[in-house]
């Protein structure tokens, strides 16, 4: 069996981020959100997902990317408090939480097909920022209530807007590199986009995902001399 040698999450260090020249920046991240296409919500124990249906339309697109990649669910990371939770870190330092939104390229046919391949899934990571409410992020944390206290899954509004809890499309600089997952298998397929800006939301609101588990959050990992790109300066 071949070491793992492109595990994740890493801390972006300034020092390794390839800035120039033109060539090795991405430039573009386009996402397509279709409304209504998250099917539902369902916490486990090590947190909560939110999966897609199965005719899912929303699709992914960069030029770093190699294909079209289409939605397949996305989940949280977050820790005890403010002061730790994501999973990457930008320069050593922790932000309070981590989305991550999982893509899978449409050329291998079927999600489980995609896990076998290196570049089978883009999982874009957004960091959370503990601070004041966001409405965005509200319908969500009530899902997160109410699967809570059914112990169920819980049916995700049609209306719930996915690029809504993302930063706004200006401030979607990122950095990109070849990773894994960060739960078990760990698998070795992530091509990763790790948007720099972070999105604020309250305690308040982090709070009903630490009833959940305290801390779904994986260590960094080694780096093996893997090379960072950035979309910015």
């Amino acid at each position: 069996m071949a070491p793992a040698t492109r595990q994740s999450p890493i801390d972006i260090c300034s020092q390794n981020v390839c800035h120039a020249p033109d060539f090795c920046k991405p430039q573009t991240l386009e996402i397509d959100y279709k409304p209504g296409d998250c099917a539902e919500l369902v916490t486990h124990h090590h947190g909560w997902t939110v999966k897609v249906k199965d005719n899912c339309q929303t699709i992914v697109k960069a030029e770093h990317l190699p294909s079209e990649y289409r939605l397949a669910q996305f989940h949280a990371h977050w820790s005890r408090d403010g002061s730790r939770g994501s999973e990457h870190l930008l320069d050593g330092k922790a932000l309070s939480g981590e989305m991550h939104f999982v893509f899978w390229n449409t050329r291998y046919g079927t999600f489980d097909e995609a896990l076998r391949h290196g570049d089978g899934l883009a999982v874009l990571g957004v960091f959370l920022q503990e601070g004041a409410a966001n409405a965005a992020y509200q319908p969500l944390v009530n899902c997160v209530q109410q699967a809570l206290a059914t112990k169920g899954s819980v049916t995700v509004p049609a209306d719930l807007d996915v690029l809504a809890l993302l930063p706004k499309a200006e401030q979607r600089h990122f950095c990109t590199y070849l990773g894994s997952l960060t739960t078990p298998p760990f698998a070795e397929c992530v091509v990763w986009t790790v948007v720099k800006t972070p999105v604020e939301v309250s305690k308040e609101q982090l709070d009903v995902f630490r009833q959940i588990v305290p801390d779904n959050v994986r260590d960094c990992q080694e780096l093996h001399g893997r090379e960072v790109k950035a979309s910015f300066n």
